[in-house]
């Protein structure tokens, strides 16, 4: 996006901050709903503004996509002026005056529109309170879920089932029009399906799989596939379509996670009836990305763009097409996930040839994103210097198994420096000694959002910092419940579409890193989504499981790996193992010497490793019930 000479912000329809984007279908969203029997009405609307300069202005809102069609009239005093008929709600809007967008300068309501400008609020009528969404699948099988035990934590059962049931209002469905499957998860706050919150969605959804449309909600991007290989970041709900056709400038991709949350499954279900079928779409579109987003120097790494990179807002100047250093970092995690499903199926042509593009991308982030005398990795600029930013997506470089061992002690120093990462609520998307760094969150200035705080837990565990990322995990989820719990909002910082007047106890899209309440979102004005589980669900239910309790299941080698750290009563009941039910129970203990007694549960029978400090035990779970001693 361009300034002109006079600071006003140019936005083209295609080119439109995040907060326009996620508004351009979703005009209902900012309508207060009608309750049962109300009716929603019409009302005439005058939009006027003095200025005998201007050639044309038009209007641009919620209320027409954002598309600039609404002409404007200019009588013989200079006065320009275009009536509507707009039903009763809520809108966001601005004039185009010969092609430049500006706020109504006449109307004081107005809000940031996520960059430098801002967009005047229009209230029409008498807009009715708007109410949650409710899913159209009826009461969530509560008693099929896996079933946590955490005696020393059961408010955060609680919010593990109430994750659970926000996932399920959001479940919807495919048709005819957009060509979608029957059912799949949706983050479910506009009509749009997203490539990284589905992907982020499956890593929490696979624990109810049997319930979920989990692995089918990725089947939504790959049979839109084009043959080049091509897979859209977003696609309308309605239609199916492609929100908009990719440029050099916006390739309009998101992260390629895609391989990544293919191998998960196979690992935690060992299910490897996709593996065939999927591998040559996530080749194809790891192929696009490697010969389309090219960094421009020719250095051979990876560029986006602020939207494509997920983090809309974070402060990185001048990287351009440049080396983004996570999408260059979750290429490398592609190419590793797809050599190791290349493996699984026997493939070793295609195994060899992933690891050695994963090599390959390793060893160009090391020489030219690594910064030796701040230790830490960082986007590389159109300049050719490294960015000033530290900002969690370096953190990516942990999870792919980029950072090399001594890097890695130099990434957690930084994380666990209350200066920088170490906050209040953990982690913050940006370090806290950067100038644009914002407590209360502003988005992705150092909001804490789940999806980064799961990939940050990740990579931590692959380098062995388990009690980092448990520490990580149970401080995370214990913000979301106290805010879950306790925080009571000011409504003015509600957004209108979502003033419920219920009380607001809720998941939301991103936390404050400084204080325990939601973050503000992209204006800094309003605080984040509500009932937002299309990831946020990582938390209490992936992290529950897979951090604060240490239970991995891998149904592909028929194991549990269980670390235990914890005194109280814990593990989980009716979890899925493969294809057999199993309970996973450790009795309390007073101390951590203490032998640990696990009663355990299965159909068949399964490997458990249990760890204990530094100590790893073995033993066979026999089918049916048993009590196994540790000592």
């Amino acid at each position: 996006m361009k300034k002109t000479k006079n600071g006003v912000r140019k936005v083209p329809f295609c080119k439109k901050p995040l907060i326009i984007i996620a508004l351009i279908l979703s005009v209902s969203l900012l309508r207060g709903k009608s309750s049962p029997g109300d009716q929603v009405q019409a009302v005439h609307i005058v939009f006027s503004y003095d200025n005998p300069e201007a050639d044309s202005i038009f209007v641009a809102g919620s209320f027409n996509g954002w598309i600039p069609d609404l002409r404007m009239e200019k009588d013989p005093n200079g006065r320009w002026s275009v009536s509507a008929m707009l039903s009763t709600g809520y809108y966001y809007y601005k004039f185009v005056v010969d092609g430049e967008w500006i706020p109504d300068p006449d109307n004081p309501v107005r809000v940031n529109d996520g960059g430098d400008g801002f967009n005047s609020i229009l209230k029409v009528g008498d807009p009715a309170t708007p109410e949650r969404k409710v899913g159209e699948l009826g009461p969530l099988p509560v008693e099929k879920l896996p079933r946590p035990v955490l005696d020393g934590n059961p408010e955060w059962v609680d919010l593990y089932y109430a994750a659970w049931q926000m996932a399920w209002e959001k479940i919807s469905f495919g048709s005819p029009d957009n060509g979608f499957v029957d059912r799949f998860m949706d983050e479910g706050f506009n009509e749009m399906i997203f490539q990284w919150d589905t992907v982020f969605m499956t890593m929490f959804g696979m624990y109810a799989r049997h319930l979920f449309p989990v692995m089918p909600s990725l089947d939504n991007f790959y049979r839109k596939q084009r043959d080049d290989g091509y897979i859209q970041r977003v696609y309308y709900e309605e239609n199916g379509e492609e929100v908009d056709l990719p440029t050099p400038e916006e390739p309009v991709v998101n992260p390629p996670l895609f391989a990544w949350a293919e191998l998960r499954y196979v690992l935690l279900s060992g299910d490897t009836s996709r593996v065939r079928s999927i591998l040559p779409v996530l080749i194809k579109y790891y192929d696009w990305i490697d010969g389309n987003c090219r960094d421009r120097h020719g250095y051979g790494l990876y560029y986006t763009t602020d939207l494509g990179c997920g983090m809309d807002n974070a402060p990185r100047p001048d990287i351009d097409q440049a080396i983004w250093i996570d999408f260059s970092a979750q290429q490398a995690l592609a190419a590793r996930s797809i050599a190791r499903l290349g493996e699984l199926i026997g493939d070793d042509e295609i195994r060899d040839a992933f690891e050695n593009h994963f090599t390959r991308i390793a060893a160009d982030i090391n020489r030219l994103c690594w910064d030796p005398s701040r230790r830490f990795y960082f986007d590389r600029t159109r300049h050719d210097t490294l960015c000033s930013s530290k900002h969690i997506g370096a953190f990516w470089t942990l999870l792919s198994g980029v950072a090399t061992e001594p890097r890695a002690i130099r990434m957690v120093e930084h994380l666990q420096n209350p200066a920088e990462f170490w906050r209040q609520h953990l982690v913050p998307t940006l370090s806290a000694d950067h100038p644009d760094y914002d407590p209360r969150g502003h988005y992705w200035r150092g909001s804490v959002w789940a999806p980064t705080n799961y990939m940050v837990v990740r990579g931590l565990e692959g380098y062995g910092y388990r009690d980092v990322a448990a520490d990580i995990a149970e401080n995370h989820i214990g913000m979301m419940d106290r805010i879950l719990r306790e925080f009571s909002p000011d409504e003015d910082k509600i957004a209108f579409e979502e003033r419920y007047g219920d009380g607001y106890h809720t998941i939301w899209e991103c936390y404050s890193p400084d204080y325990p309440e939601p973050a503000t979102r992209w204006d800094n004005t309003f605080y984040s989504r509500q009932d937002f589980v299309g990831w946020s669900g990582l938390g209490p239910i992936a992290m529950l499981i897979e951090t604060v309790m240490g239970i991995e299941l891998d149904g592909l080698r028929n194991t549990v790996r269980w670390r235990l750290r914890r005194l109280d009563r814990h593990g989980v009941e009716h979890v899925r193992l493969g294809d057999q039910w199993i309970t996973l129970l450790c009795r309390a203990r007073s101390s951590a010497s203490d032998p640990a007694r696990l009663d355990i549960e299965s159909e068949k029978g399964f490997l458990l490793k249990v760890t204990i400090g530094e100590r790893t035990y073995a033993r066979m779970a026999s089918a049916g019930q048993t009590t196994v001693k540790i000592e």
